[in-house]
Parts: C-alpha cells; structure tokens; sequence
C-alpha cells in the first residue's frame, strides 16, 4: 500500500508514529497504523517498511502442515543476533533497528561495507535485512572478529522481498554474507527436516528459519539448546526480562523434547542448571552489595557513538564504561558494563531483608 502524507499525519496525531532526528530528520511509526507496519520509517523521500514477523512454529510436522503453503522450501540458520535494516537515503547509507530507530553504531559498520554500498549503488530502492553479531552494544564480545552482518532477506523497497535463489545469488555478486543455507526440502519431507532439526540441537544453533520457495509461507523453529542457552544468560536479571521470556522458552523446549524423544531427565537437569546457576551468580552480587550485569565491547570511529548507545539505552539499563583505548586503525575500542537496574535493586533489597506479602 502506499504511505500517503496524511496516514503519516493522521498517524503522528494519533502517537502511534514519532518525529526523530540524527544525523536525518525521520518518521518512527512506533505502532501499527491503517495498515503500515510498526518500525516503518519514513525518511527523506522514501519509505522503509517495517519488518513482518515471523510465523514461530511448536511442533515440526504439524506446524509445517498447517503453516506451510509451498510445495517446497529453504532451510536457512536462524541466527542469534540482533535485526537490522539498511537503505539508501538520498545516496546515503543508513542502518536502522527493527523498532525503526536510527541506528548510528550499524550505520557505520554498514557504511564501511564496500559490499553494502555497491548493492545499495545499484538497487537504491531496496532494504539489506540483517542479523548482526560479534562486538556490538548487544550480543556477546568476541576476539576473532569484529562484527558480522549476515543478510536474511532484501525488501524490494515496497514490502515485497526477493525470493531466496535470487537473493543468494545477490548476496554471491556483491560478496556480501548470507544466512547460511542449509538445504532445500519439500514441505512434507518430514524425515529430512528432522535430521537437520536433531543436527542443528546437537551442533549447539540456535534453529532454523524455513521459507516457500513460492514465497508464500514462513516459519521458524527453534532448538532447546538454543531456549536453555537463552535462559542461563538471562536469569540472573530475570527481574528486567519481559513478561514471558522463560515460559516461552520452557514450553517450545518442552514440545521439542517431547516431539523427538530426548531424554527427559537429562534436559530437566539443563534446565535446573540454566535457571539456578546465573540467579546463583546474581543472588551471590547482591548479597556483596555489587551490580547485577554484563560487560560488552564496541570498535567506532565516531566517538559519538557512545554518546546515541547511552540516549537509547539508559532508560532501561545503567551503562558504564570500564575503559576505552586507540587501536592500530584508529578505531576508538570502548569496553562497558550494562548493570540491570531492576534486578539489581530488588535483589539487594530482599537479600536485605525486604519482606512481601504475597
């Protein structure tokens, strides 16, 4: 559909959609609005779509019967990652997060891209939609590079996206990464895709995300190793973790044990372990009076960066610096601490004594 300038006006006066500024001045629909998906940006001329989500499917063979409308489809990693988008703005490259916030940190790693800045050259209309990874403000530091975006899927620029043959031989041209694709299958080839779904458990990934090769239908289907994983990290700042985060993940892992016949006993002692170990380590902090948090590690070359990373994510984090140094290339290196403020406090609190009633 088209974004017209009064859907976007009729959508600011509503707040479902946000003026912002950066180094662009831009539209954030913060909320869906009469058919315009939330995190659409509007910026300079064009618009950037929001990003649909993704079908997440319990079972494998029932959830592929139902969901399922190809004949056959893709099975492509499912990276854990964060979402992000890149398009051209007036010749300009620019990256933004799937809320539709301007993001300054993956601009500049995207604008550093010779890859990124050919394809963009050459399809201005189109939108790079990507998993990022590695020394970033939100996933896990690493020593062996420093980040990678891995491309997913490319928005023709109207909301429709390339089918998949295509889009890996795009990604092949301009050297740009791709998802790892990990096979075609028919839909019913139930057999196969359990194999991949058992390789995957045991090869420690998070999943896989499974699309028509007609382009009709989508769906992901994740690992236990992936939902236990997600829960020892996160349990010791359960108190800053949405509503939902571990039953969600109980419940997909419970389906996939049940479905496949593992050992019961042998993952309800991961589970234990996932829970109690990091809320262990959290109760362990309080008890000595230190912060519930996590350390992370960020390259840039524009020091204010730092300063966009604290305005969007000090509301709901503390962030710390621990220490920042030149490197070689002249890139700044900022290590930080992110301290989980609600977890912090109500675990001090009641290590203390707090008493509720309940």
């Amino acid at each position: 559909m088209e974004i017209t300038a009064a859907l976007i006006a009729e959508a600011l006066k509503a707040g479902r959609a946000e003026k912002l500024g950066g180094e662009i001045e831009y539209v954030r629909f913060r909320d869906a609005h009469a058919g315009i998906a939330h995190g659409t940006v509007i910026a300079g001329k064009r618009a950037i779509r929001g990003y649909p989500h993704i079908k997440r499917i319990f079972t494998l063979e029932n959830g592929l019967r139902r969901n399922m409308q190809d004949a056959e489809l893709y099975a492509e990693e499912k990276i854990d990652g964060f979402n992000v988008r890149i398009a051209s703005v007036d010749g300009n490259v620019f990256a933004f997060s799937r809320g539709g916030f301007l993001d300054a940190f993956v601009t500049e790693k995207a604008r550093g891209e010779r890859g990124i800045a050919a394809f963009l050259r050459d399809n201005p209309d189109a939108v790079l939609c990507c998993e990022m990874i590695g020394n970033t403000p939100y996933t896990a530091p690493t020593d062996g590079y420093d980040v990678k975006m891995f491309i997913f899927d490319i928005d023709r620029g109207d909301g429709t996206h390339v089918p998949c043959g295509q889009r890996y031989a795009l990604v092949k041209r301009y050297d740009l990464l791709s998802v790892p694709l990990l096979g075609k299958f028919r839909s019913d080839d139930y057999p196969g895709l359990r194999k991949l779904a058992l390789a995957l458990n045991k090869g420690k990934k998070e999943g896989m995300v499974l699309k028509g090769t007609g382009g009709k239908s989508t769906v992901k289907y994740v690992t236990p190793w992936s939902d236990i994983d997600d829960i020892a990290k996160s349990s010791g700042m359960l108190f800053d973790m949405p509503i939902g985060f571990f039953y969600q993940r109980v419940l997909r892992s419970a389906f996939f044990i049940n479905d496949f016949g593992l050992d019961r006993d042998a993952y309800a002692l991961k589970l234990g372990k996932a829970f109690y170990e990091g809320l262990e380590a959290a109760l362990d902090k309080a008890a000595r009076g230190a912060d519930v948090d996590e350390e992370f590690e960020i390259a840039i070359r524009d020091p204010k960066i730092w300063d966009d990373i604290h305005r969007h994510m000090s509301h709901e984090v503390k962030l710390g610096e621990l220490w920042r140094r030149k490197d070689k290339d002249g890139r700044i290196r900022i290590r930080f601490r992110k301290t989980y403020k609600k977890t912090t406090k109500t675990l001090a609190s009641y290590s203390h004594g707090k008493g509720i009633t309940d």
